[in-house]
C-alpha cells in the first residue's frame, strides 16, 4: 500500500495496528472518552473489511467459503471512526464521526447504522451527511432492517445513497433428501461431515410444531422445528432431547430469504415453503426418514433477490424521491470479525443486514472516485443508480422474498453493477446550491438554518426546487387520474465527446409518458442537456412503475419511474 495522500489530515490512535492500509482510527463516543477505538463486537470490523479490506488468503468462516477474500476497494486507505459501543449509538457521536471524517480528508463515508424515518431537519445523520456532501464527500447509509413493512426505509436524504440488501449467488448448502425421494435445498453454517448423507429417522411433533417441548421420541433423529424460538435455543433443545440434527423452518414472512445463523449443532435452515413439504411427508408416513448432505459453499444460486428484512419505501421523509436508491449484497456475507465469543477460532463471520450491503456500495463509490476523482457525490450516486440491474442474468425481473417482481421501493433502481457504474455515459448531477434550493422549498429558513450549518441562507433569495424536480436519477410523481405532471431533468455527458442518445420509455398502459426532446446529441465531454418528462395517469391504479432509458451505441442510462395516485 502507498502512504496516505497528502490531503489526509487524520490521526490513527490504534497503537501498532496503524499502517498504510489503516490510516485513521478515532474513538468518537462521548467526545472520545473511551480508551481505544477498538471494535467491541465485530460489526465495524465486518463492514470495514467489506468496503476496503485488502486481499486475504485462506479466508473462511467455520470452514466455509475458503478462498481469497477482499473488500470492494482493496487498495483504498481505511479510516475508522468508532461512534457506537456496547450501549448502542448516540446521534451526537454519529454526527461527530461524520464531521471528523470530512475534516480529516475522507472521500467516502460508509454508515451501517440508522434509526426510524424522521424529518431531515430533525435527523443528525442527514444534517451531517449534508455537510459531507457540501465538501465533496460521498455518503452511503443502510436503508434499515425493518422490512418488508411499507415505508420502513430510513436515511432517506437525497444527498445520501440509501442501500437495500439482496442475496448473492452463493449458498452454504445443506441438501435434505426425504425418504420418498423428494429433496430440499437448505443452508447451514454448522456442517457435519460425520452426519452427511446418513439416512436417519425424521421427527416432527404436530402437537408442538415449534418444538416448545421435545419428547424422548426425538432421540437419534433429525428433528424438524418451525420458527418460534431462536435457532440457537432450538438447537440446544434438540441436542438435550437426544436429536442428532435440526431442520429449522424459517418464518413465512421471510419467504425465500434463508438467513443462516451459527448454532453449534448440525442444522439446516429451510424456507417456510420447503418446510411445508417436509412436514407433509413427515406427517403422512409411518416411519419417515431423511438424510442431510452438507455441501459447503456452492455457487450458482438464483440471485439477486431482495431480502425480507430490507426496509421498504415509499419514504416518509422524502415522499417524492424513490428510496432506497439501490441494492447490494447483504445476505450471509462473509467478512472479517473478532476473535470473540460465538465465532470460535475464526477471524471471519457470516452475517446479514443492510449494514452488510452498505459497505459494498461504499467500496464501489471509492472505485468510481479513483477513476473519476473530480466527480461530485451526486455524480457518483447517479452512475451507481442508472447502471444498476433490475433483472437477473436470465433476463427475468429481480424478485422479492415472496418471489414476486421486486418493486423499486424494495430494491431501489436495482442491484449494483460495479463495472458499468465506472462508465455510465450520462450523469444526473447536483451541487450544494441545488440541495439548498430543495431544502428552502421543503423547510424554509428554519429548516435551512439547521441543515446548512456552515453558511447563512436566506430562502427569500433562493429559487426553490420541488422534490419532484430535484435533478435526481429516478423519477417519482403523484397525480390524480386524468391529470398530468411535468418534471425536468438535466444530464451531463461523461462518455464519448461525440455521442447521441435516444429515449425509450417502458411503462404500463395505465400511464402515458412524453419525453421532450426524444434525442440528446452531445459534441463534447461535460456538455449538459435538459429534457422534460410529462406523465399522465390514465387509469385508476394506485401505483405503477416503469423505466426511462437514454440509449446510445454504448450505454443504457436507466432511470426508474414511479407514478402514484394522489
Amino acid at each position: 500500500m502507498p502512504p496516505p495522500p497528502a490531503k489526509w489530515k487524520g490521526s490513527c490512535n490504534f497503537e501498532s495496528g496503524c499502517n498504510n492500509k489503516l490510516i485513521g482510527a478515532k474513538d468518537m463516543i462521548g467526545g472520545g472518552s473511551s480508551s481505544s477505538p477498538t471494535d467491541e463486537e465485530g460489526h465495524g470490523t465486518h463492514t470495514a473489511s467489506t468496503a476496503a479490506g485488502n486481499f486475504a488468503r485462506n479466508a473462511s468462516a467455520f470452514g466455509l467459503g475458503s478462498g481469497t477474500a477482499a473488500g470492494m476497494a482493496p487498495h483504498a486507505h481505511l479510516a475508522i471512526y468508532k461512534v457506537c459501543g456496547s450501549q448502542g449509538c448516540s446521534l451526537a457521536d454519529v454526527l461527530s464521526g461524520i464531521d471528523a471524517g470530512v475534516k480529516d480528508g475522507a472521500d467516502v463515508l460508509s454508515l451501517s447504522l440508522g434509526g426510524s424515518s424522521v424529518s431531515l431537519a430533525e435527523d443528525p445523520l442527514a444534517i451531517g451527511a449534508f455537510g459531507a456532501a457540501e465538501k465533496g464527500v460521498f455518503v452511503s447509509c443502510a436503508g434499515g432492517n425493518n422490512g418488508p413493512s411499507q415505508s420502513s426505509v430510513s436515511n432517506e436524504a437525497p444527498w445520501i445513497l440509501t442501500v437495500a440488501a439482496s442475496t448473492t449467488d452463493r449458498s452454504f448448502r445443506a441438501s435434505i433428501e426425504l425418504g420418498d425421494g423428494h429433496s430440499v435445498n437448505g443452508e447451514s453454517l454448522d456442517q457435519s461431515e460425520a452426519l452427511s448423507e446418513t439416512s436417519l429417522p425424521l421427527y416432527f411433533s404436530q402437537d408442538s410444531p415449534d418444538c416448545g417441548s421435545i419428547s424422548g421420541d426425538a432421540s437419534g433423529k433429525v428433528v424438524v422445528c418451525k420458527a418460534g424460538q431462536s435457532p440457537a435455543d432450538l438447537a440446544t433443545l434438540v441436542k438435550d432431547g437426544g436429536g442428532v440434527a435440526l431442520i429449522y423452518i424459517t418464518d413465512a414472512s421471510q419467504g425465500s430469504t434463508k438467513l443462516v445463523r451459527r448454532v453449534e449443532f448440525p442444522a439446516a435452515f429451510v424456507s417456510d415453503k420447503d418446510g411445508a413439504s417436509i412436514i407433509s411427508y413427515a406427517t403422512s408416513t409411518s416411519n419417515p426418514t431423511a438424510s442431510i448432505s452438507f455441501d459447503g459453499a456452492v455457487l450458482g444460486a438464483s440471485a439477486p433477490s431482495v431480502a425480507f428484512f430490507s426496509s421498504r419505501g415509499p419514504s416518509l421523509a422524502c415522499p417524492s424521491i424513490i428510496k432506497p436508491d439501490v441494492s447490494g449484497p447483504g445476505v450471509n456475507i462473509l467478512a472479517a470479525w473478532l476473535d470473540s465469543e460465538g465465532t470460535g477460532e475464526s477471524n471471519y463471520n457470516i452475517i446479514s443486514g443492510t449494514s452488510m450491503a452498505t459497505p459494498h456500495l461504499s467500496g464501489v463509490a471509492a472505485l468510481i472516485k479513483s477513476v473519476h476523482p473530480k466527480w461530485s457525490p451526486a455524480a457518483i450516486k447517479s452512475a451507481i443508480i442508472t447502471t444498476s440491474d433490475d433483472k437477473v442474468a436470465s433476463g427475468k425481473p429481480i424478485r422479492d422474498e415472496q418471489e414476486e417482481p421486486a418493486s423499486f421501493f424494495a430494491m431501489g433502481a436495482g442491484h449494483v453493477n460495479p463495472s458499468k457504474a465506472v462508465d455510465p455515459g450520462l450523469i444526473y448531477d447536483l451541487n450544494t446550491d441545488d440541495y439548498i434550493a430543495y431544502i428552502c422549498g421543503k423547510f424554509g429558513d428554519s429548516g435551512a438554518s439547521v441543515i446548512v450549518r456552515d453558511r447563512s441562507v436566506n430562502c427569500d433569495n433562493v429559487k426553490n426546487i420541488t422534490e419532484a424536480n430535484l435533478n435526481y436519477p429516478s423519477i417519482f410523481v403523484a397525480l390524480e387520474s386524468g391529470s398530468s405532471v411535468t418534471v425536468k431533468r438535466t444530464v451531463t455527458n461523461v462518455g464519448a465527446a461525440s455521442s447521441s442518445y435516444k429515449v425509450q420509455v417502458n411503462v404500463p398502459k395505465s400511464v402515458s409518458v412524453t419525453v421532450t426532446p426524444h434525442t440528446l446529441t452531445f459534441s463534447k465531454v461535460k456538455e449538459k442537456k435538459s429534457f422534460t418528462v410529462t406523465v399522465k395517469l390514465n387509469g385508476s391504479s394506485s401505483s405503477v412503475e416503469g423505466n426511462l432509458k437514454w440509449i446510445s451505441d454504448k450505454h443504457v442510462v436507466r432511470s426508474p419511474i414511479v407514478v402514484s395516485s394522489s
